[in-house]
């Protein structure tokens, strides 16, 4: 069951209230086991709570054997979700979607919601988030899947590859429900009509510090 995104502003003062919580647990006798014992589904049931298009069907809830949202640069919270998750028992499946710099820098430049404003501080964010992918692979291990999207987008049968790259990890079939809605977004899905980018954009993309290993081992295509 999804419940879909929650705002990284959101997510970041959510975890601030479970630490104030597990502080305050901590400090008082008595309260840390009652709130334990309660605290793993009062964070999966708030993320659907705090998720931009609600809780969704709550009866799926009950025989889910997943509960999922997405939130934009979610690997920044990574320490945060481990955290909390294990003080419970239990351990996140992470899925870290990559794009190769110059489309992701291509498309990044004309949202209105991007936080990069201009080309050096996308490639900041950019690597550093590669850096903590990093991390999270040494830490958590096989519970960090990447999804490689330009595969995605070249790929000749997109049902095969959701198949494979998600459903497939989490020893999930892929229901005739998400399979129908998948051919739908991929038969509404248009050709980017973004500019591309400059020679000039190109050369210091390629440039920059980390890029060139990362286009070797996750984007050698292109």
């Amino acid at each position: 069951m999804l419940n879909g995104e929650v705002p990284l502003s959101v997510l970041k003062q959510f975890f601030a209230l479970l630490e104030a919580t597990d502080r305050y647990c901590t400090d008082n006798q008595g309260t840390a086991e009652a709130w334990n014992s309660r605290k793993a589904e009062y964070m999966v049931e708030s993320f659907g709570y705090l998720a931009k298009s609600g809780r969704g069907r709550l009866e799926k809830g009950q025989r889910a054997r997943f509960r999922g949202h997405k939130t934009p640069r979610l690997e920044s919270l990574f320490s945060s979700y481990e955290a909390h998750f294990q003080s419970v028992g239990l351990k996140p499946h992470y899925f870290y979607c990559a794009r190769n710099p110059f489309d992701c820098w291509r498309s990044t430049k004309v949202f209105s919601w991007s936080t990069a404003r201009n080309l050096e501080e996308f490639l900041k964010h950019y690597t550093t988030s590669f850096e903590t992918l990093r991390h999270m692979q040494q830490t958590a291990g096989e519970r960090v899947s990447v999804l490689k999207l330009d595969e995605l987008i070249a790929e000749a049968d997109p049902l095969a590859w959701y198949r494979e790259k998600i459903f497939a990890r989490l020893n999930l079939d892929m229901p005739e429900k998400a399979t129908k809605r998948l051919e739908k977004l991929n038969a509404d899905r248009k050709k980017s009509d973004a500019p591309g980018i400059t020679a000039d954009e190109r050369k210091i993309i390629a440039a920059y510090p980390g890029i060139a290993s990362l286009m070797d081992t996750l984007f050698a295509a292109h």
